[in-house]
């Protein structure tokens, strides 16, 4: 796989994702409606917009190029001179009157010409560097929405069945309530406490809803099975890696960098061909012509003959055009410069960035451990808590604080893996690494 086909693979999951530099349409599995992250990719890529602008892009420099090219191949043109005279034959665009005639000029040494084609190669490097990042963002938002789908479909099912036994402890507490075993109170509570699952179902709900319609949409599976999903695991190969280590393996694969040089070994052909105006020019060039006898060309020369070619070679040499060319050269030096600062500023942007994600990727992996370790406890303390107001120990308002903890753990625990899992992208990203799937 060449260096830029790389950087699309962003993320690693469970299934081997496969490079999607080359982003053939993939039929996700109808069977039970499952879509993979690596099909969802794939079909994204498939019919996104902003790959189709990228493609046209590249098609475009590259059309560039081969007008570039043209230069310094054969120019071949024919045609007639075709004219009445009067007098002695003069000519016609430099050329005498004939029936028909052809020209071909071929350049031989032009460092301007070779220069101005080195120019143009690197302008269609750069615009396929640019149609990969372009894949890169839309991989990285369409990991990001199915992370978003499965985790709130996780959320969801979880909270189903809680819901349900929150409605059936409101029902209890009124019942006791009514034979005078309990208090208004905890009636109160018990409906505050089934109203706020009914409002966390309702909210992964909504979240899993927009996520699936917006994943619908990028990968085109309009309608049809809802969507299953499978666990994205993440492989942290790539995220294991210091700053200064990050940064080393960035320079050689991140699409902006890699951009940056092309643009500036541009610029450094463009000052070379400017500079080669300075430089004589070789070209060879040959000309044929059919003349006839109307022209009267028999009574001005000694002999008259009917076919004609020339074929030598052209050679010019500058020697002086007005400082053209030593103003183009001072332009071409000073893009030359600006190219390279934006270079190293990109070069310094791109390594306090990696530092900026390992940092947060750090912190995001000690959040969600602490918040696991603190549902764990809550679990806990809630589990202690049912034993107690089984064994008469407790009032059962008492059981509404641990309940009301334990659901606050368990949504802190679904924010710290959803930011813990948005970092490793961004920093993949930011690397344009493609790690080996597990």
């Amino acid at each position: 796989m060449s260096r830029p086909g790389c950087f699309i693979a962003i993320i690693a999951v469970s299934c081997i994702l496969a490079p999607i530099g080359a982003h053939g349409q993939q039929t996700a599995t109808a069977e039970g409606g499952v879509l993979t992250l690596q099909e969802a990719i794939h079909l994204a890529l498939s019919r996104a917009p902003e790959v189709a602008l990228a493609d046209a892009r590249i098609a475009r420099s590259s059309e560039a190029l081969r007008e570039t090219q043209a230069a310094s191949r054969p120019q071949v043109v024919a045609g007639t001179g075709l004219a009445y005279n009067n007098g002695f034959p003069l000519s016609i665009e430099g050329a005498a009157p004939s029936a028909f005639q052809i020209g071909v000029t071929q350049s031989i040494l032009s460092k301007r010409n070779n220069n101005l084609i080195r120019e143009a190669a690197e302008g269609v490097r750069a615009t396929k560097i640019g149609s990969e990042a372009a894949r890169n963002e839309l991989a990285a938002r369409i990991a990001l929405l199915y992370y978003d789908l499965h985790e709130a479909r996780r959320l969801e099912a979880l909270w189903a069945p809680r819901l349900e036994a929150f409605r059936k402890e409101q029902q209890l507490t009124e019942t006791l309530l009514e034979a005078g075993k309990a208090k208004p109170l905890d009636v109160t509570l018990a409906k505050t406490a089934a109203a706020g699952a009914e409002q966390q179902v309702l909210v992964v709900s909504e979240r899993a809803r927009l996520a699936e319609t917006e994943l619908r949409t990028l990968t085109g599976r309009e309608g049809g099975a809802r969507i299953q999903t499978v666990d994205p695991q993440m492989d942290v190969q790539a995220l294991s890696l210091s700053g200064e280590e990050s940064f080393r393996k960035a320079l050689e694969s991140h699409p902006e960098i890699q951009q940056a040089e092309s643009n500036l070994r541009a610029k450094e052909f463009h000052l070379e061909a400017d500079k080669g105006s300075r430089y004589p020019r070789l070209d060879l060039v040959s000309q044929y012509a059919l003349f006839t006898r109307y022209n009267n060309y028999q009574d001005y020369f000694n002999r008259f003959s009917r076919n004609n070619y020339i074929i030598g070679m052209s050679i010019q040499v500058p020697l002086f055009d007005g400082f053209q060319t030593s103003a183009r050269v001072g332009q071409s030096r000073q893009d030359v410069a600006e190219a390279r600062l934006r270079l190293e500023r990109t070069k310094t942007d791109l390594r306090l960035g990696i530092e900026r994600s390992v940092s947060a990727l750090r912190i995001a992996k000690g959040a969600a451990d602490l918040a696991r370790q603190e549902l764990d406890a809550a679990r806990e303390g809630l589990q202690v808590s049912r034993t107690l107001l089984e064994g008469g120990r407790l009032s059962p308002k008492d059981l509404f604080g641990p309940q009301n903890m334990e659901r606050e753990k368990e949504i802190a625990l679904s924010d710290a893996r959803k930011t813990l899992f948005q970092s490793q992208i961004e920093l993949l990203r930011i690397l344009g690494a493609a790690p080996d799937a597990r």
